[in-house]
């Protein structure tokens, strides 16, 4: 962590092969880029984050909490199709090495570019856990004014008026494993998606692409089909990726959107 400087960006790369026979790790994750985070140099007791775990691993012999201390993450993202790191643009067989199961590697500029796009073409912020103590949460309000982040900076800015538009794409053609989101450019939106996915994956493919009006108008379908089908999400609050949901259901609670 020495060479590492606050602001900087730490990506999460789901282990393969865990030291700890009692760590489970589902095969679909292993090897893939799940997470990001924006770090800070503030630790803590992770005992005023109010963490608890009853997981086998995350004990030592002596049954307390194997993890005592944490870095507070100034902002952290998760990618809902996490991609193989292997495959990413600018990965060597040098570049994933034992020393990164237990000390951060730096990433060279290629490499370090395409991580840095993965985040704005795939992934999804999510609120930082903050500390218990009110201290020490306005000093990561601070931490976030003092190193902001733009994943894609726009030269022009976006036109709220312009017209958007809910897609729907299947993974695979015919598939029930949805993706429901907005866009201006529903087409390039899905070929970012699959941009990360290898040729022997299955990609994901638009089956609706249709027109719904300003970016709020977007925000307010996209809202309303997330919580018709909330049973089909994939997690509580994720309202773009679905499974086992037929899409021209989806579109059927669209038109009822429309009409409202």
């Amino acid at each position: 962590m020495q060479s590492a400087r606050e602001g900087d960006l730490v990506f999460g790369i789901v282990s393969r092969n865990p030291g700890n026979p009692e760590v489970i790790i589902p095969e679909v994750l292993k090897g893939r880029v799940l997470n990001v985070w924006q770090i800070s140099h503030q630790t803590a007791d992770t005992s005023s984050y109010g963490i608890n775990s009853d997981r086998p691993w995350d004990k030592n012999t002596n049954g307390n909490y194997r993890w005592p201390y944490a870095l507070q993450p100034i902002r952290t993202w998760t990618f809902d199709d996490p991609p193989l790191f292997k495959e990413l643009n600018g990965y060597t067989p040098s570049t994933h090495t034992q020393k990164a199961i237990t000390t951060l590697q730096e990433a060279d500029e290629l490499l370090g570019q395409t991580l840095k796009s993965l985040i704005s073409d795939r992934g999804r912020e999510i609120e930082v856990l903050k500390p218990q103590s009110h201290v020490l949460t306005i000093k990561v309000d601070q931490l976030r004014q003092k190193h902001p982040f733009a994943a894609n900076p726009y030269d022009v800015q976006p036109r709220l008026d312009a017209t958007n538009y809910i897609y729907i794409a299947t993974l695979g053609k015919g598939s029930k494993t949805l993706k429901i989101g907005h866009s201006q450019d529903a087409q390039k939106r899905i070929g970012d998606f699959n941009k990360y996915r290898l040729t022997t994956e299955k990609q994901w493919v638009i089956h609706t692409d249709q027109q719904i009006g300003t970016v709020h108008d977007a925000i307010d379908a996209e809202k309303f089909i997330g919580e018709t089908f909330a049973s089909f999400r994939t997690e509580l609050n994720n309202n773009e990726v679905f499974l086992d949901l037929d899409p021209d259901i989806v579109l059927s609670s669209l038109a009822i959107f429309r009409k409202a």
